[in-house]
């Protein structure tokens, strides 16, 4: 990823409501769905590939948190800004070997989109998971909306549900829940997205190429984004800019 990505992604994190709305749910999902802890031990959890995001200190208050970040300079700049202990490594193959393990919860946020051997890299994270562990995973979805936005992050891919779900069987894991997000802003996102490759093309510009809208806008759709939240407590959404995946590992 560019690093101008890196820099614009987190000075969004807590001003951009898609942003805020993502997390949000992520952590209702592991608050949730999160198996026990060992009787007399904290849960332990593991965040990989979040280090531009204010995810991984959050997700510390359901116990010890970890996360691993394949760039070395992002690497360092989320222990110092976050705090946290940070391990240089990546998917598939290159999990440090000092990261230790099994965990109980590993969130796997907008990372598999960036890997070409998907299925290894969700087999890997499957293999750190104890038994009945939890993982929470999410993609971009719907291969229609690709822009310029897919290109300056260097994606590989966006998924549906029936491209995501092969992968995550094929590595292993029980798929528990599988929906779509951002659902009711779907149109508008859409239309943005074909505004975009008819107006500049595929090419990725020089910055990361989103910005926090106009305040009152920004507040108004992440209004419509928490109602969604609440809508996929009971409900899974048939479409969407991204999808979600609660997985376990089978005991």
């Amino acid at each position: 990823m560019d690093r101008s990505a890196y820099d614009r992604w987190f000075e969004l994190e807590d001003r951009h409501f898609w942003r805020i709305a993502k997390r949000e749910l992520i952590l209702e999902l592991v608050e949730r769905h999160r198996p026990a802890a060992a009787p007399g031990q904290p849960l332990r959890l593991l965040d990989i590939g979040g280090a531009c995001t204010l995810l991984t200190r959050e997700l510390g208050r359901f116990g010890e948190i970890t996360m691993v970040e394949h760039d070395a300079e992002m690497a360092r700049f989320a222990a110092e800004t976050l705090g946290l202990p940070v391990h240089h490594g990546s998917l598939p193959d290159r999990l440090p070997a000092d990261l230790g393990g099994p965990f109980d919860v590993v969130t796997l946020i907008d990372v598999l989109e960036h890997i070409d051997d998907d299925v290894a890299a969700a087999r890997a994270v499957l293999e750190i998971l104890r038994p009945g562990g939890l993982a929470v995973i999410s993609v971009p979805a719907v291969p229609l909306l690709w822009s310029e936005h897919d290109v300056s992050v260097h994606h590989r891919r966006r998924y549906m549900a029936g491209t995501l779900r092969p992968v995550l069987l094929a590595a292993g894991f029980a798929v528990e829940r599988l929906t779509y997000h951002t659902s009711l802003l779907f149109p508008a996102v859409l239309a943005q997205r074909v505004w975009s490759r008819l107006r500049r093309g595929l090419e990725a510009r020089a910055e990361y190429p989103v910005q926090a809208p106009p305040a009152v806008i920004n507040q108004a759709f992440y209004a419509v984004m928490n109602l969604e939240r609440r809508l996929l407590r009971r409900v899974d959404m048939p479409i969407g800019s991204s999808l979600v995946a609660i997985c376990r590992r089978a005991a």
